[in-house]
């Protein structure tokens, strides 16, 4: 449903701004909120319509939420975020009045739009109406650039974001030349990302010699639009800074310059440069969260792929989705074949290489929703997000031919490389993902009877 208001109070921000940026490229208002404080505070202030809380929120927790919705003159319904550890909690949160729950991580962010059209259907007729037109509060952001939405939502890669930001600023402001000044830890801006120039250095050359170096630092102070020039005694010059804000927080400072003359430009049009600005900001911060959430993660020293301790983790969290949305899943433990004599023969140092080979032909065939990790020195683990057991069959039997044609050459020989795999689909009688795991590993185990270089599936 188009236009609804909806408040996501989360405390991870890795969380709060995903869901913002998909929630906002689906057409909803969002109003974030980091706590239940700030929460609380919103729906008094704000005509919402649907409330997405996480259970264990500091401050006021989702429980209190759900209360003061109730209390309401017209109910808001609430939509409960919970962990592994706050499921309980969230079942009780719909016994006291929550209209449902997910369970985190949210990877299908199009369940919970989902899951808010529902819960939006069950408001009153009338206040429904008044919310389609009522006037949207100024903290509210509004969906408008796709190319750019997209960019945001399909990827957390930042220089791929810059780029598509700086082409869309250009069109809405008919810019012949746009430029983004990222904020960085040293508390000066720099020049990120450019557009209308053929070379980067051309970009440089122009912004140095033709935009007051002043210029971005005012627009960063007043943290709003600004045009060069502007002021009581002289005319607008053709260039717009704009503040790129996150929650306040100016992240970095875009200009257009050589726009359209200032004075053929509309509110509307300054409006829709303001919420591509806002997009950008959410895409910008959402692209720094991930970055530093890979850069903590556990990786194994030689194949890069994430650890035993953390893959089982990661795979419990796929188990518990397949088993509460009933979705379908595939175990696959892969083996390399006589790992013990080629450790001997090759040595250590080659036997490392082997198994980076082998890590990065598996990362590079299957997708990224699927999960692959090293259980042991000669075993990788793969979690096939929604596949059945023909589908992970037929991958395990694709990596199998590919490793097979990874060959080590010997002073004597050649070696060649195989592994074993064995695949186990999810069923609803499986009690853990460790149990999932076991039956896998009973597979591959046949597969190595039978005389290795071979899929089983159970």
């Amino acid at each position: 449903m188009a236009n609804l208001r909806v408040l996501v109070a989360e405390s991870d921000p890795l969380v709060r701004v995903a869901a913002q940026s998909a929630l906002t490229q689906q057409g909803y208002f969002v109003v974030p909120a980091a706590d239940g404080s700030e929460a609380l505070a919103h729906m008094q202030n704000n005509s919402l319509d649907v409330v997405v809380a996480q259970v264990e929120l500091p401050k006021h927790d989702a429980l209190e939420l759900v209360r003061a919705a109730q209390e309401r003159v017209h109910p808001i319904p609430v939509i409960l975020l919970a962990d592994a550890n706050s499921i309980a909690a969230a079942a009780n949160g719909v016994r006291e009045g929550a209209f449902d729950y997910l369970v985190k991580p949210l990877d299908d962010l199009n369940r919970l739009a989902i899951l808010i059209d529902r819960a939006a259907g069950k408001l009153p007729p009338l206040h429904r109406e008044e919310a389609r037109v009522a006037p949207p509060a100024a903290t509210l952001v509004e969906a408008k650039s796709t190319p750019l939405l997209e960019s945001i939502t399909n990827a957390t890669e930042l220089n791929g974001l810059l780029n598509q930001f700086v082409i869309e600023l250009a069109r809405a402001t008919r810019a012949a030349h746009t430029f983004v000044l990222l904020s960085h830890a040293d508390g000066q801006l720099h020049l990120t990302a450019s557009h209308g120039f053929t070379a980067r250095t051309e970009a440089g050359r122009v912004y140095a010699n033709e935009i007051d170096e002043n210029f971005a630092l005012r627009v960063a102070s007043a943290k709003t639009l600004r045009w060069a020039g502007e002021s009581a005694n002289s005319p607008r010059q053709n260039t717009l800074g704009v503040p790129l804000l996150f929650q306040d927080q100016v992240l970095g400072i875009a200009i257009a310059h050589e726009t359209a003359p200032p004075e053929t430009f509309t509110n509307a049009m300054l409006d829709s440069v303001t919420a591509l600005s806002q997009q950008a900001a959410i895409g910008i911060e959402l692209a720094r969260l991930a970055a530093r959430v890979k850069r903590l993660e556990p990786l194994d020293p030689v194949t890069g792929l994430i650890t035993r301790e953390q893959f089982f983790e990661l795979a419990d969290r796929d188990f518990r989705r397949a088993w509460r949305f009933e979705h379908t899943l595939c175990a696959v433990v892969m083996d390399v074949d006589d790992f013990g004599t080629m450790h001997l023969q090759l040595g250590p140092q080659e036997t490392d290489q082997v198994m980076r080979r082998v890590a990065h032909t598996v990362r590079q065939h299957v997708r990224r929703v699927d999960l692959v990790g090293r259980l042991s020195p000669h075993t990788l683990g793969l979690v096939l997000w929604m596949a059945k057991k023909e589908q992970g069959i037929a991958v395990a039997e694709r990596l199998r031919m590919l490793v097979a044609e990874i060959q080590v050459q010997t002073e004597e020989d050649v070696w060649q490389v195989t592994a074993s795999f064995g695949v186990a689909v999810y069923r609803s009688t499986v009690a853990s993902v460790f149990d999932l795991f076991g039956i896998a590993d009973q597979a591959l185990r046949a597969a190595k009877r039978a005389g290795r270089n071979r899929v089983e599936g159970v």
